[in-house]
C-alpha cells in the first residue's frame, strides 16, 4: 500500500525545491515551497496565508483563511460553509481530504487526537527518487513537519538559520525518541506491547532510512536561501545523518543479537539428542534442527517484507556467520559412539545448510558442519564395574602413587596366628618358655 498522496507529494516539493533555483543559486519563485507561486500544471495560484501552505489548495495541509484576516484558520481540504476551495486543476482524491486523519498543524487542542489517528494509521510505501520505504504514521508527521519548517525558510530567508537550527532539534528529537521505544522499549510501557518483534526493529529502520534520504534534499533547500558564511552551518545535518545511520547499525546488531540468543538454545538442543538412538530410516530433520530452520525462515519473511534488499543481505550475512560460529562450538560437545549417530547427524546438517541456501541464493553459506561431523571421533560405550569379586583392572602407569588399598599397612594388619591365644589375649613370656 502506497502513503496518502498528500504526504508523498509533500516529499516530491522538497525534492522539487532542492532543485528549483536560479543562476544566482537562489530559490526559485516557482518553487513548491514558495507561497503563492504558480502551479505549472494549470496555471491557477495556490493557497496562501500568514501560515504555512502546501502546494494543492485541497490538501489538508494547505491553510485558507476564514472570514477576516484575523479570524482562525482551517484546513482547506474540509468543507467550509462560509469559504470555497481555491478552484485549482488539480483535484486531488485522497484520504486526507475527507479528513480521516485530521491533520492539523500544531495551533489548537486537537492535535493530540490529530497524531494518534495519524499514527493508527497502515504502514504504507513512500518513494523519494528510486527508493521506497516502509513508513508508519509518526514518520508522516515528521515529514510535515519538515516540510512547514523548509516553507518558514524559503518564504523568510532572514530566519533560515533559525529555521536550520530547530529543524536539527525536531531531528534529533526523532532520533532520540525511536530509539528510546524501540532499543530502550519504551514502546512495552507507553503503547502496550508485549515485545519489541523483528517487525518494530525493521519498520524503526526504514523510519531512519527515510531521514537520511530526505536530509540532503532539505540541506539543499535551505542552501539557496543561506548566505556563503552561513552555508557552513549546514554540516550540522551532515552530523544527524550519521546518528541516524548509527542508531540504524544499532538496530541491525539487535537482530543479530536476537538470533545469537537463540542459536544458543538450539545449539544445547542438538547437543542433547540422542544421536545414536535415532532409527537408521530416520529422516531428517529431527525436531531441534526443524525448530532451528523454521526460525531463521521466520525472521527472513519479516524482514524481507520491509527492508530493502541490500540491508537484508547484509542483516543474514551477518546472522549466518554467528550461526555458522556457534553450532560449530556446540557439536564439538556432542558425544556419538556409533557409526549410524555420526550418520544422522551428518544427513541433518546438510538439510540445514541446504534450507539456508534456498531463503537467498546471494547470501552465502559456505559452513563447514560437514568437515565438524566428520572430525568427531566416536565414544566407546561405557561398560559398568562387574562384582566386587571380580579382579580389580590392572592399573595404568599415570604416574601417580598407587592407591593406599593395594599398599600393606603393617600397623593395620593383623597379628600372625602364632602370637594369638585361643582366647585372643596376648601370650605371656611364662607361656611360651612353657610351650618350649
Amino acid at each position: 500500500a502506497e502513503v496518502p498522496i498528500d504526504f508523498q507529494n509533500l516529499v516530491n516539493q522538497v525534492i522539487d525545491a532542492a532543485y528549483a533555483n536560479d543562476s544566482q543559486g537562489a530559490i526559485d519563485q516557482h518553487s513548491p515551497l514558495v507561497l503563492g507561486a504558480e502551479n505549472s500544471a494549470g496555471g491557477g495560484s495556490l493557497a496562501s496565508a500568514p501560515g504555512f501552505a502546501a502546494p494543492y489548495s485541497n490538501s489538508p495541509l494547505a491553510l485558507v483563511p476564514q472570514g477576516s484576516a484575523g479570524a482562525e484558520l482551517t484546513l482547506a481540504g474540509r468543507q467550509s460553509a462560509t469559504v470555497p476551495r481555491t478552484p485549482t486543476s488539480l483535484q486531488l482524491e485522497s484520504p486526507l481530504s475527507a479528513g480521516a486523519y485530521g491533520m492539523h498543524l500544531a495551533r489548537n487542542d486537537s492535535d493530540a487526537v490529530s497524531i494518534r489517528s495519524v499514527d493508527t494509521a497502515g504502514i504504507g510505501l513512500m518513494h523519494i527518487g528510486s527508493e521506497s520505504f516502509h513508513v508508519v504514521g509518526c514518520s508522516l508527521v515528521l515529514v510535515k513537519s519538515v516540510v512547514e519548517y523548509l516553507q518558514c525558510a524559503v518564504n523568510i530567508p532572514m530566519l533560515a538559520t533559525d529555521v536550520l537550527q530547530r529543524l536539527v532539534e525536531v531531528l534529533k528529537a526523532f532520533n532520540s525518541r525511536t530509539c528510546q521505544v524501540v532499543l530502550g522499549a519504551g514502546a512495552m510501557r507507553s503503547a502496550g506491547l508485549k515485545n519489541i518483534s523483528a517487525k518494530h526493529l525493521a519498520l524503526a529502520s526504514e523510519s531512519l532510512s527515510l531521514c537520511t534520504e530526505l536530509i540532503p534534499y532539505a540541506k539543499e533547500c535551505l542552501r539557496h536561501v543561506m548566505s556563503s558564511s552561513q552555508e557552513v552551518l549546514l554540516s550540522q545535518l551532515d552530523r544527524t545523518i550519521n546518528d541516524f545511520v548509527n542508531h540504524q547499525s544499532e538496530l541491525h546488531r539487535k537482530l543479530v543479537t536476537i538470533m545469537s540468543d537463540r542459536a544458543d538454545y538450539h545449539g544445547r538442543t542438538l547437543v542433547a539428542v540422542k544421536w545414536d538412538e535415532l532409527d537408521h530410516s530416520a529422516q531428517p530433520p529431527v525436531p531441534a534442527m526443524d525448530m532451528l530452520i523454521k526460525e531463521v525462515r521466520k525472521l527472513h519473511k519479516v524482514l524481507k517484507r520491509y527492508l530493502p534488499t541490500s540491508t537484508l543481505r547484509s542483516v543474514f550475512a551477518q546472522i549466518f556467520s554467528m550461526y555458522e560460529t556457534k553450532l560449530t562450538a556446540q557439536y564439538q560437545k556432542i558425544r556419538i559412539t556409533s557409526g549410524e549417530g555420526k550418520r544422522q547427524l551428518m544427513l541433518n546438517s546438510q538439510y540445514l545448510i541446504r534450507r539456508l541456501r534456498a531463503l537467498d541464493s546471494s547470501v552465502t553459506v559456505d559452513w563447514e558442519l560437514e568437515v565438524v561431523v566428520n572430525n568427531i571421533d566416536l565414544v566407546k560405550p561405557y561398560q559398568p564395574a562387574t562384582a566386587a569379586s571380580s579382579p580389580s583392572p590392572p592399573v595404568q602407569e599415570t604416574g601417580l602413587i598407587s592407591s593406599p588399598a593395594a599398599t600393606p599397612n603393617p600397623s593395620s594388619d593383623p597379628p600372625p596366628a602364632s602370637l594369638v591365644s585361643p582366647t585372643d589375649g596376648p601370650i605371656s613370656p611364662e607361656d611360651a618358655n612353657r610351650h618350649d
